[in-house]
C-alpha cells in the first residue's frame, strides 16, 4: 500500500510538478521500493474509475470513493467500459482528502483514448547462421532440433536456448541477435553466453585443444564452464578477455570505442590492442578506450552492468543520454535530444525490461525534468519547460 505522503507526491506532479528536493524523495523511494512502482505508475495514470478506485483504496478511502462513482454512474453519457475516462489532476479534477472523504470539485472529462505508437519491448530472437551460409531462425517456444543440409542434427533450440549439439571441429558459425532481440547460447564446451541486443557472438561448433575462443560484437554475458587446461578467450574490438571458470559481462558502447568488462566472479585477464593487461577480481570492471594505452580498473556495482540478462535495468545516477541509448536498442527506437541539457540529466531507479515504453517513460519522467514524444518509432526527449 501506497503511502499517503507518496500519494500526495503523484497527484502533485500531474497538476503543477514537483521541486528539485521532491523529485530527489521520490526518486529515492522509488528506488528503495520496486514492489510499489507498478502501483504508483497507475496512480499518476489514473486512466480510468477502475485505476481511482484501486488508489483510494491504498490510502483507505473505499467507502467515500464508492459513493462518487455511484453518483457519477447515474449521469446521462456515463460509459464506464467503451471510454476512457482521464482523470486529470491538473485541468479536470480537484480532490480534498479529510477526515470526512473526498469532495469531488468538478467532474471528471470524457476522452477519446490516445493514438499511441505501436512500439513493443523486445523478445527472444536470434539468426543462427553456418560458415557454409545456412541460415536458421531462433526464437521463443520453437522446441526443436536443428540439422544441417546433410541431415545431421547441429544443436537443438529449446527453453528459448541454442543448444550446440554437433558439427566439424573447427568450423565456426554465427549467432545474431537484432535490435529488439535477445538470445541464449550453451556451446559445446556447456559455457552458457546470453547474448544482448543488437549484437553478434561467432565461435566454433566444437572447441578443438588449447583455447577456446569466441568473437563477440556488442553485449554478452558469460557463465564460462571451467577447464584448466582450456582457457576460454573472448575477442572484441581489439581486446582480448581471458578465463578460465568464472562470469562476466562485456560490452562494446560508444560505437565501439570503448569495452567495459564487468567480473561478477571467478578473475579474468583483460589486454587491450596497445599490449596493456590487468587482473580482475569480482566487483570490479576493466575500461578500455580505442587509442588508450592503459586499462582503467574500477569497482563497481555489478547489477548495474548484469540486470539486462534478469529482465530488467538498474541504472544509478546515469545521464539519461546513455539511458535511451540502450532503450533505442531493446526497443528498435529511434531518440532525439531536441536540447543538450537533458541528455546530461541523471537518473536512478529499476525498470522493467519487458514494460511498455509507455509505462517507462512515465517512470522516467515523474522523477526528472524531461517530457517525452512519440512520433511513430522516433522519441523525442525535451527539458521540461515548468522544470523547478
Amino acid at each position: 500500500m501506497l503511502p499517503e505522503n507518496i500519494v500526495q507526491l503523484a497527484l502533485k506532479s500531474r497538476k503543477e510538478g514537483l521541486t528539485a528536493g521532491e523529485r530527489g524523495f521520490l526518486n529515492q523511494w522509488l528506488l528503495e521500493n520496486v514492489e510499489l512502482q507498478e502501483e504508483f505508475r497507475q496512480l499518476v495514470e489514473c486512466g480510468s474509475v477502475v485505476q481511482a478506485d484501486r488508489v483510494f483504496k491504498a490510502i483507505q478511502m473505499k467507502d467515500a470513493w464508492q459513493n462518487v462513482e455511484q453518483k457519477l454512474s447515474s449521469r446521462p453519457g456515463w460509459k464506464k467500459r467503451h471510454l476512457a475516462i482521464r482523470w486529470s489532476v491538473a485541468a479536470a479534477v480537484a480532490i480534498m482528502l479529510t477526515t470526512g472523504g473526498i469532495l469531488l470539485m468538478q467532474s471528471p472529462v470524457e476522452t477519446e483514448p490516445e493514438k499511441l505508437a505501436q512500439i513493443t519491448p523486445g523478445s527472444l530472437k536470434a539468426v543462427w547462421v553456418l560458415e557454409g551460409g545456412e541460415k536458421y531462425e531462433l526464437s521463443e517456444n520453437l522446441g526443436r532440433d536443428i540439422t544441417n543440409s546433410g541431415g545431421a542434427t547441429i544443436g537443438k533450440d529449446s527453453l528459448n536456448t541454442l543448444v550446440i549439439q554437433g558439427g566439424n571441429s573447427g568450423q565456426r558459425s554465427t549467432v545474431r541477435v537484432p535490435e529488439g532481440g535477445e538470445y541464449r547460447v550453451v556451446l559445446s564446451d556447456g559455457t552458457k553466453v546470453w547474448i544482448n541486443s543488437g549484437s553478434e557472438l561467432t565461435f566454433p561448433m566444437n572447441f578443438e585443444k588449447g583455447e577456446r575462443v569466441v568473437e563477440l560484437k556488442g553485449e554478452a554475458y558469460f557463465d564460462v564452464a571451467k577447464e584448466a587446461e582450456r582457457p576460454f578467450v573472448v575477442c572484441v574490438t581489439g581486446v582480448d578477455v581471458t578465463a578460465l571458470g568464472t562470469e562476466f559481462n562485456i560490452a562494446a558502447v560508444q560505437g565501439g570505442d570503448e569495452v567495459l568488462t564487468t567480473l561478477v566472479n571467478g578473475s579474468v585477464r583483460v589486454v587491450n590492442e596497445e599490449g596493456a593487461d590487468c587482473i580482475l577480481t569480482p566487483a570490479e570492471q576493466a575500461v578500455c578506450k580505442k587509442g588508450v594505452v592503459g586499462i582503467e580498473v574500477q569497482k563497481v556495482n555489478t547489477n548495474l552492468y548484469t540486470s539486462w540478462k534478469d529482465g530488467y535495468y538498474a541504472f544509478d545516477k546515469q545521464p539519461l543520454g546513455e539511458i535511451m541509448r540502450t532503450l533505442e536498442r531493446w526497443y528498435d527506437i529511434h531518440v532525439v535530444f531536441a536540447d543538450s541539457v537533458a541528455g546530461k540529466l541523471r537518473f536512478s531507479g529499476r525498470l522493467k525490461r519487458y514494460e511498455d515504453i509507455d509505462n517507462l517513460l512515465t517512470m522516467i519522467k515523474l522523477t526528472n525534468d524531461v517530457d517525452f514524444e512519440i512520433a511513430e518509432r522516433v522519441i523525442i526527449v525535451r527539458t521540461n519547460k515548468n522544470r523547478k
